[in-house]
């Protein structure tokens, strides 16, 4: 039917409407074209610096944990038996070593086979005679004799969130004898500080992650230290990067906004750096350009319509006059 009431329409106008509706398709359907592939490009752009970004970041915190180790190896080093079993002297050791100012800044601790601790620093901190035989950073270096680092957890002296280092201490026969571990409290100036002090962008952010508890470490939004991650399977996004995928995606976060997020191993302590960015403020630019791209294809599209129509009205006037002279 409508077929056949365009079929009655005049020459003019059907030939006017073919030619404006292959002109308009071929025009929003550039549009459209150049919209996605600026996106897409924008995307590839953000993402690859992103990496980048995340990528030092984890490189330096890889050093900075690899650092401490190597001061606590140093000192579990010079640990003897004889000391274990005099504390008072072993107490004078750690205090001479210094080793609590800088790299760890709640302290350290040494203990015995049994997990509790015969001597710490600072003294104030209360961790003399307390067993930490629970504490996995404890466990793996008595138990399985390797350098462990913990899972963050509420301090049971400092009772704020906290993370341990541990490494055994050997006697000369290389049997573990003891464990020396040191303590860097999350709501205090650490070194993790110099990492997510800053933002990413206007409203991104940093955060180390553990992916085997699920946890985060620590943020540029303090508020989320120790926050729990999604249980697996409510989001995929975030269980692909803690599934070990190193790269970039467009995700929603914990908190449902979708970001444009990279991250990258720390393979020292098997944690994650990430970074993050609202697409909100990562694709500002494409959204203001694909609105002026849109108002832009209006006003042709009006434009257009407007001139084909007195194009075709001026140019087939003279046929339509003959037509009608010899119609009369």
């Amino acid at each position: 039917m409508n077929f056949n009431l365009f079929q009655r329409c005049s020459l003019k106008t059907r030939v006017t409407l073919f030619t404006l509706a292959i002109f308009l398709i071929s025009l929003w359907s550039l549009t459209f074209y150049a919209s996605l592939t600026l996106r897409h490009d924008m995307q590839r752009l953000l993402s690859d610096q992103q990496f980048s970004t995340v990528s030092l970041i984890a490189e330096e915190v890889n050093q900075e944990i690899g650092e401490r180790f190597g001061v606590l190896d140093q000192v579990a080093g010079r640990v003897s038996s004889a000391m274990l079993d005099h504390p008072a002297a072993l107490q004078t050791f750690l205090e001479e070593r210094l080793i609590s100012q800088g790299p760890f800044n709640a302290g350290v601790f040494v203990t015995g086979t049994d997990g509790v601790a015969v001597a710490g620093i600072p003294l104030s901190a209360g961790m003399i005679g307390v067993n930490y035989q629970d504490r996995d950073y404890i466990a793996g270096a008595l138990l399985e004799g390797k350098r462990t680092i913990g899972r963050p957890v509420i301090g049971r002296v400092l009772r704020v969130p906290v993370f341990g280092m541990g490494v055994p201490i050997r006697d000369p026969q290389g049997v573990v004898i003891g464990a020396l571990a040191g303590i860097t409290n999350l709501s205090q100036p650490n070194f993790l500080d110099r990492i997510t002090h800053s933002r990413y962008g206007q409203s991104g952010g940093y955060l180390l992650v553990a992916p085997l508890h699920r946890l985060v470490v620590t943020a540029s939004d303090k508020s989320r230290i120790m926050e729990t991650l999604p249980a697996p399977g409510v989001n995929p996004g975030i269980d692909r990067f803690l599934a070990g995928y190193e790269g970039s995606a467009v995700i929603r976060h914990s908190q449902g906004i979708e970001v444009l997020a990279s991250d990258k191993g720390i393979p020292a302590v098997g944690w994650i750096a990430a970074t993050h960015l609202p697409t909100a403020e990562a694709f500002a630019p494409i959204r203001a350009m694909q609105q002026r791209m849109i108002i832009a294809t209006i006003f042709l599209t009006l434009l257009a319509g407007g001139l084909t129509w007195w194009m075709l009205r001026r140019q087939l006037f003279p046929i339509l006059t003959a037509v009608r002279t010899l119609a009369a």
